[in-house]
């Protein structure tokens, strides 16, 4: 929750005008519970996402997600209707079946990673966005960067900000 690209996407949201949720999965930092190998992470993913859609005055949300949190979230989104926008920073690219929750994604998609990235190649990205909708995916590949991204993080800022924009209306 207090990594440089977690807390650079929120910021990026928050300055765009829209409210956003971060937290840990079960057993990451002071959260309870024990990591559940993905399983139950995607339960916190839910849980989070549906806390939010139910606060007063939220009208539409979108998901953001950085490395496990991204695989995470893309296996959630792929469950909902295409009404949630999806960033995906640095998606861990050699999970089982990550071309397919791609390509399962219905809604606008966002993926983001750095052509030095040992956890998120972008071949597989690239694939994955050639069989969705062009209109709906964005893939942004930044030359120099590692899985880490110190020292790009205003790029992240400025993709997730445009993305979240542009797919949620203006705050």
């Amino acid at each position: 929750m207090r990594n440089n690209v977690v807390t650079a996407a929120a910021r990026a949201i928050q300055a765009a005008g829209f409210a956003a949720l971060s937290f840990n999965f079960r057993g990451v930092g002071a959260s309870q519970g024990s990591h559940d190998e993905g399983r139950g992470e995607q339960d916190d993913v839910r849980a989070a996402l549906e806390y939010v859609r139910a606060l007063e005055g939220v009208e539409h949300v979108g998901l953001a997600g950085y490395s496990f949190g991204a695989g995470m979230a893309s296996v959630v989104a792929a469950a909902y209707d295409g009404s949630i926008p999806v960033a995906l920073v640095s998606l861990p690219t050699t999970a089982p079946d990550v071309a397919a929750r791609l390509e399962a994604q219905a809604g606008p998609l966002l993926l983001m990673t750095g052509d030095a990235d040992h956890v998120c190649a972008a071949e597989p990205l690239l694939l994955a966005a050639g069989s969705r909708p062009a209109d709906a995916t964005e893939v942004v590949i930044v030359p120099g960067v590692d899985h880490f991204w110190r020292g790009a993080e205003p790029l992240i800022e400025q993709h997730v900000a445009a993305f979240f924009t542009k797919h949620l209306g203006a705050a």
